[in-house]
């Protein structure tokens, strides 16, 4: 259990870090520059994190001498710890609003919980295969990180926020609601949360936009409070942490 709680800890303080290693072979040089900070401190952060087994050391193909790491594949669970994710890692980067959305679209008029239910048996079943085949095309040189969100949930009462615009206002509160459904029943079929970041062309990922997009446009609109959303958001460099040195 210390384990578990320390691995967590380090998932969280160094998710941007994570996020810039990737599958990898990324080298300590490559992840620096990434998060524009120095090679010797991103260097340590990455030895700690291959200690407690979250990144691999993996061939760099540029001589012996030089180190370079990949994520280990790994399942997480923290339902206790949802709120904390949901702000630590989710609202915080769509509230910032340092990158538009490059695709995004809101449905509020999906009926009762058991009309969205079959919505999200129907997604799981064709949305979702198709969005990770999309999300494992290989990368290249232009490939960029993109965040994608998609919630659903089957009792949101939308609320607009005076200081957002609509899009956001109401994949916040669905986000919440989510969130909310699936810590009180974790085995719900009537709510879905799904956060992942990927490494794709730009292409790629309005391609995946598109595929939420074609799902989501064409469900008939139902009388309840069912609604589901999804946004893909350029992940934006974050600042460096306290004690980090910048590259001049």
């Amino acid at each position: 259990m210390v384990a578990d709680e320390l691995t967590w800890e380090l998932v969280r303080d160094e998710w941007e870090l994570l996020l810039a290693v990737g599958s990898g072979p990324t080298s300590v040089a490559a992840a620096a520059a990434a998060l524009a900070l120095g090679a010797p401190a991103v260097g340590r952060r990455l030895a700690l994190l291959e200690r407690h087994g979250l990144v691999r050391r993996v061939p760099a193909g540029a001589g012996p001498e030089e180190l370079a790491y990949g994520l280990v594949p790994a399942f997480y669970e923290r339902r206790e710890g949802m709120s904390s994710y949901l702000r630590d890692l989710v609202l915080r980067r769509l509230q910032d609003g340092d990158a538009p959305p490059i695709a995004g679209l809101v449905r509020t008029d999906l009926g009762s919980a058991e009309a969205l239910a079959a919505v999200l048996a129907t997604a799981e079943e064709r949305l979702y295969p198709a969005v990770v085949d999309a999300a494992s095309r290989p990368e290249s040189d232009r490939s960029e990180r993109f965040s994608v969100f998609f919630a659903a949930a089957a009792d949101c009462p939308i609320v607009h926020a005076a200081d957002k615009d609509l899009f956001l206002s109401e994949l916040l509160c669905v986000l919440r609601a989510a969130a909310a459904q699936r810590t009180q029943d974790a085995e719900t079929r009537s709510a879905y949360l799904w956060i992942a970041e990927m490494r794709v062309d730009p292409e790629v990922a309005a391609d995946i936009g598109d595929l939420f997009e074609s799902f989501l446009t064409p469900l008939p609109a139902l009388p309840g409070q069912g609604a589901a959303g999804f946004a893909i958001v350029p992940s934006a460099r974050v600042a460096p942490r306290r004690g980090d040195v910048t590259d001049a």
